[in-house]
């Protein structure tokens, strides 16, 4: 039902006309018969439901049209064909500094935009000192944002936008510009906000962010969406995506109906299950084997937390390649990654392998994670990055701890305690070296 609805789109498209020469766009409007421009559709028949409180992450490359999406949901820009339905009070933190009067102080624009967003001057007032403290620019409140670095401009924007009681909230990745303090209170802001029911679009490069913050997530790709379901499975197509050497994944200079006849193809893989399928790459080079075992090479599928395990790979190359990477991810049952590394991180560089040799990488861990059931991702890729071969939760474990913690990991801490000067030994584990 609508009113269940935050934001619907129906066949929603962009498009920008680009000219030539400036003399172009006077020939256009003297000569309506006439068409010296070239037509650029940012956004093609955009379909796409949000649920009030629902968190929708938007992943795609760069030029994907998630920015030209975020805006025409925002109001900042108007849609060429179809319509945009929103309910409730939008804040919006897109481009840096959108919104902003270089001219004006902090103080001024945050009276500016809190009119702008619909609330009266005692309201802002109201909530001038929760946005200052969030804000946390001291004296520079009051001088001129075009004094103001990057980072100072998004804490103003994103203190504005997450403390005016929003309804919708909508943040692109000008939170990447903040310094890694305030992208924490930043994120324990919007998790907060999202426990109070407020409706989130949420757009970054930080699948791990997308995996934990949001119930949904999608993905665009040349300006359509091209898959919408849960973040797990949208994430590992997006990076498939990233990796893929076809030239139909990475040039923008497509026609349209090259793109939309690329894009039809993506979403209808995706929603057939039996075409459907976390692995991707030209098969340059094969993953035959993936396998965990204990350090004497015996195959396990449960692991103690302490001990130390093996992964091993195992691979055959179709063409002679001098320039395999081979990589592994844990990841636990949320698709949060746990760790991650490759050869070439390690600085490992791999000898060159003939057509038809096979290869087996054997990366060695301590168990650090508490209990829990994970699984290893596996891809092997060029140093450019182009995928060869990339398998998605191949193989799961279990690891069980005897020790009481609480999170994703066991730090094994010892603890000690001082009282009156006096000094006492409370707990260390039988296997630390420290004293």
């Amino acid at each position: 039902m609508m009113s269940e609805m935050a934001i619907s789109l129906t066949n929603v498209s962009k498009c920008y006309k680009r000219y030539n020469r400036p003399l172009d766009r006077l020939k256009e409007i003297v000569l309506p018969g006439k068409r010296p421009t070239q037509e650029f559709w940012a956004l093609r028949d955009i379909n796409l439901d949000v649920n009030q409180g629902e968190t929708l992450g938007i992943v795609g490359q760069n030029g994907s049209g998630k920015s030209t999406l975020l805006q025409i949901i925002a109001g900042t820009l108007t849609p060429t064909t179809g319509e945009v339905w929103v309910k409730g009070r939008v804040s919006a933190l897109l481009e840096l500094g959108s919104g902003f009067n270089p001219e004006f102080t902090g103080r001024q624009n945050v009276f500016f935009n809190g009119q702008i967003l619909g609330l009266s001057r005692e309201e802002i007032a109201a909530k001038f000192d929760s946005i200052a403290a969030f804000a946390d620019i001291g004296d520079f409140l009051d001088q001129p944002v075009k004094t103001y670095s990057s980072g100072m401009v998004v804490r103003l924007a994103f203190a504005v936008v997450a403390n005016i009681d929003p309804t919708i909230l909508i943040v692109d990745e000008a939170l990447a510009v903040g310094d890694a303090r305030f992208q924490a209170r930043c994120m324990k802001r919007i998790r907060q906000l999202k426990q109070q029911g407020v409706t989130i679009l949420f757009v970054s490069h930080d699948s791990a962010s997308v995996k934990m913050l949001c119930t949904r997530a999608a993905l665009m790709n040349y300006g359509s969406i091209i898959e919408v379901g849960q973040p797990k499975g949208v994430i590992d197509h997006y990076t498939a995506l990233l990796s893929s050497d076809n030239p139909r994944h990475n040039q923008k200079s497509l026609s349209p109906k090259e793109r939309l006849e690329f894009n039809h193809r993506q979403a209808e893989t995706q929603s057939n299950p039996k075409i459907q399928e976390h692995r991707h790459g030209n098969r340059l080079a094969v993953i035959n084997e993936v396998k965990i075992a204990n350090i004497s090479n015996q195959k396990v599928e449960i692991i103690e937390t302490g001990s130390w395990f093996q992964i091993l790979v195992k691979l055959e190359v179709n063409t002679k390649l001098s320039d395999l990477v081979i990589g592994i991810s844990i990841r636990n049952l949320m698709g949060l990654v746990m760790y991650g590394t490759n050869t070439k991180l390690m600085n490992c560089q791999l000898p060159e392998i003939d057509k038809g040799q096979e290869l087996t990488v054997v990366f060695q861990l301590p168990c650090y994670l508490h209990k829990g059931i994970y699984t290893v991702t596996v891809g092997v890729h060029s140093e450019e990055g182009v995928s060869y071969d990339w398998i998605d939760d191949l193989v799961v474990f279990e690891v069980i701890n005897g020790n009481h913690c609480e999170g994703v990991i066991d730090l094994q801490a010892n603890m000690q305690v001082k009282a009156d000067a006096v000094f006492c030994l409370v707990h260390q584990r039988e296997d630390s070296t420290q004293h």
